[in-house]
């Protein structure tokens, strides 16, 4: 996939990237139990996500240097990530490109980390970054900080950058004739406006810059030679507005960084809760749970044949599972792309019906660790609600992905609805 970024002002949206593969780490996926199980207040605004991974490098869409020194260390680090094109204005839902240097919290199956928006996921070439869903394509750094491997979920919410120290200023390119092209770097908010003037100038002369694909850039401010001193006065996404104590030299040189003296507080509200993402629980209500190209689905095996159906499902909710035909020791699968460990949920419940009489099933759940211990299930012609301790059943399986029903009597049809984690 072709460089990326993303970003997010609606916290109701949906996208999706690249993929990439890898394998979980059980041993970060256990530690978030305890994050994931305890009485928490879920905040509001922290929205689904869907994740996919790619090779970043040191520059970007958003035209700044992930490696300079002086942004968070967790940025240096590569915990960067691109932005799907819809969302490019950023979750305050500004012009193109006001994205760049936002921050967003992750947190997923396997770990929570914030990550900072660097590049952007074209809607051209990249069907998944067209607006589906909301998406961000992370860093090969940051998806591995997520335990995250091919195409997952999460949930995101934005967040205050934690920086150290002041805005910077990246200048990129300019000429004597006023044109003049920058980046800014380190800033706690993204920012919505931008202006300059030169320093021989009064101090209330402004000229007004525009978003230049993901950085900033004027055309038609007065001649200035090389060194000449330039202000800076921006302006944030929540509308505060500083302007720079410190001059730039006007340089030619990608390479250097100036302080502008100022930085930018966050005028928000602190957020409530805590940003948390559980796989969906909802295996099947009416629908497959979880989001676009992230959901639970069927896998059936030998004589197995799994279809939706509107008709005779328990109490006439719109749609149920009908498998109309399962011969003896053949089964169903239905599985989710990500391993999470049992211990996210107390037990798994459905409800199931024999259209012709009797059945024997074995269910059981399973994930790259291990089967779960089996439960003998007896169906009648009656909706019968079966649950499922998982604590029982599961007590040294670490992660599960998979749900298994196997028929161990004669070939039957029969009905499954409302498949249900609690």
């Amino acid at each position: 996939m072709r460089t990326r970024l993303f970003f997010c002002i609606f916290l109701s949206l949906n996208l999706f990237a690249c993929d990439d593969s890898g394998s979980k780490n059980v041993n970060s996926q256990l530690n978030n139990v305890n994050n994931h199980t305890n009485n928490i207040t879920i905040d509001p605004d922290c929205t689904s996500v869907r994740l996919t991974s790619y090779t970043a490098s040191n520059g970007g869409w958003c035209e700044f240097d992930r490696t300079l020194p002086v942004l968070p260390a967790f940025v240096r680090d590569g915990m960067t990530t691109a932005i799907a094109e819809p969302w490019n204005g950023g979750s305050y839902g500004g012009d193109p490109g006001e994205s760049c240097g936002e921050c967003w919290e992750i947190d997923t199956i396997g770990g929570s980390q914030t990550v900072m928006v660097h590049d952007l996921c074209p809607i051209e070439g990249n069907p998944l970054c067209a607006g589906a869903h909301f998406h961000f394509d992370l860093s090969t750094e940051s998806a591995a900080a997520l335990d995250t491997a091919g195409l997952d979920e999460g949930r995101a919410r934005r967040v205050p950058c934690p920086v150290t120290g002041n805005v910077f200023a990246q200048i990129l390119d300019w000429n004597q004739w006023g044109f003049v092209r920058l980046q800014f770097v380190n800033h706690r908010i993204p920012i919505r406006g931008a202006e300059l003037r030169y320093g021989s100038e009064p101090e209330d002369t402004w000229h007004a810059m525009s978003r230049s694909g993901g950085a900033w850039a004027i055309s038609g401010a007065p001649a200035a030679d090389a060194g000449e001193p330039i202000f800076f006065r921006i302006t944030s996404a929540q509308g505060e507005m500083v302007g720079s104590t410190l001059s730039v030299p006007l340089l030619d040189d990608s390479t250097n960084h100036y302080d502008l003296g100022v930085q930018l507080t966050d005028q928000g509200t602190p957020p409530d809760g805590v940003c948390q993402f559980l796989p969906p629980a909802d295996v099947y209500v009416d629908g497959w749970g979880g989001i676009n190209q992230v959901r639970w689905m069927p896998n059936p095996w030998g004589d197995t044949d799994v279809n939706e159906t509107g008709a005779a499902c328990h109490d006439d909710s719109a749609s149920c599972l009908r498998v109309p035909n399962m011969a003896q020791w053949s089964g169903m699968h239905i599985y989710y792309r990500q391993e999470f460990p049992p211990a996210f949920y107390t037990t798994i419940s459905f409800r199931a019906r024999a259209e012709d009489g009797p059945m024997s099933f074995l269910f059981s759940l399973s994930g790259s660790d291990g089967q779960c211990a089996e439960t003998a299930l007896e169906l009648t012609t009656e909706w019968t609600r079966h649950t499922i301790d998982l604590a029982t059943v599961c007590p040294l399986i670490s992660t599960i992905n998979t749900i298994t029903w196997q028929n161990t009597s004669a070939q039957a049809p029969f009905l499954l609805d409302d498949v249900v984690f609690e």
